[in-house]
């Protein structure tokens, strides 16, 4: 039995292992998760607990507690509570629960999907009561439902319940952790976009972002064939598309040097060729985006408005594309590059395979002794 009871411990401290090392990364913090025993008991809600859950779903109860009895899970304890959740918290938390016995506490903060998890074990618990709860852990959680908790958190000692404890618990976990300055950028980056994703149509695949009339009266005139080559940038303090370069004509040979490889650009390049002894017309539309020497967010925005200013440059002001290229700081922008773009070479098909001749197929042969 001792063997037993060393091994059951072994377990829990495993458990508690496991939630450090997923809770605690760098970085913006996750949720701490509790692992979940791959084996289940069995043990289902009782009727008293489905009508205790479906008030709480109501937000008609702030604090409900949990706890396995006689092969059931059952409500042990309920609070309706008042408005202000932190009072609530000082009324129940830590006096309604006890060190002998393990259970499940559900706690509302705010909304009827802000609830917080607990998993109360404390240490001088029945190894019998330990291996029950956390086996049924995710049964339980199948049972409120996951979208409805919020926050999950494993104590094994009373005064971890006290409010001040679950403030500096819950402001660690908020916290952003130490970052780099790439990642610092990353995260930026990523709240301005769902920023500017929320604020616009919902519908709109992309950002759009208004043209600037200089802008507009080049591609108008590039669509009149009175350019030959325009180029465009993203403003990205202004969020607005302007003009960078126009030319009236521009040799293929000298089209890399006009497009640069340290930051991003829209251009677009009517392409005047002959192929195969026959003059041909040709707009390109080249999307640069380098490697390195811009910001996440600007790649970011260059990306996003793409699609939506293609749009516009079709719709709006008669651009017709015939191909589009995405190029950074090591691809080429030769005439042949620009040529094998437009006219591919012809894909040829998979050979079929030459099934040999089985044995003892064709005339037959004479041997000699």
């Amino acid at each position: 039995m001792a063997d037993d009871t060393q091994f059951i411990e072994i377990v829990w401290q495993l458990k508690s292992a496991t939630n450090i090392w997923t809770g605690r990364r760098r970085g913006p913090q996750i949720d701490e998760k509790q692992p979940s025993m791959a084996c289940q008991t069995g043990i289902r809600a009782n009727a008293a607990l489905r009508n205790a859950l479906n008030l709480g779903k109501q937000a008609k109860l702030r604090l409900i507690k949990i706890v396995v009895n006689n092969e059931e899970m059952t409500p042990n304890y309920e609070f309706a509570g008042t408005a202000n959740w932190r009072d609530d918290w000082k009324a129940c938390l830590p006096e309604c629960v006890d060190a002998y016995e393990p259970c499940f506490i559900l706690f509302r903060l705010n909304t009827i999907t802000e609830w917080v998890l607990i998993t109360f074990v404390d240490d001088r618990a029945p190894v019998r009561e330990k291996m029950l709860l956390a086996a049924t852990c995710a049964t339980f959680k199948s049972e409120f439902g996951q979208c409805y908790i919020e926050h999950e958190k494993h104590v094994t000692d009373r005064k971890d319940l006290t409010l001040t404890a679950f403030e500096s618990w819950l402001k660690a976990k908020t916290e952003l952790g130490p970052m780099s300055e790439v990642e610092k950028e990353l995260h930026n980056a990523q709240l301005e976009r769902a920023a500017i994703a929320h604020a616009g149509p919902q519908h709109l695949k992309g950002v759009a972002f208004p043209v600037d009339r200089n802008a507009e009266e080049a591609l108008r005139k590039l669509a009149r064939q009175q350019l030959s080559f325009v180029q465009l940038s993203v403003d990205t303090l202004n969020e607005a598309i302007k003009l960078e370069n126009t030319l009236e004509s521009l040799e293929p040979s000298a089209l890399a040097s006009k497009v640069p490889r340290d930051k991003p650009r829209y251009t677009f390049y009517n392409f005047d060729h002959t192929w195969e002894g026959v003059p041909q017309k040709c707009t390109l539309f080249i999307y640069s985006l380098p490697s390195s020497g811009s910001s996440i967010k600007e790649r970011m925005l260059y990306s996003s408005c793409k699609g939506p200013f293609l749009g516009a440059a079709q719709n709006q002001y008669g651009v017709v594309i015939t191909n589009k290229m995405e190029v950074d700081a090591r691809d080429d922008l030769s005439e042949k590059a620009l040529l094998e773009v437009i006219h591919p070479l012809p894909v040829e098909a998979p050979k079929q395979f030459s099934r040999p001749a089985p044995p003892r197929a064709g005339p037959r042969r004479i041997t000699k002794v």
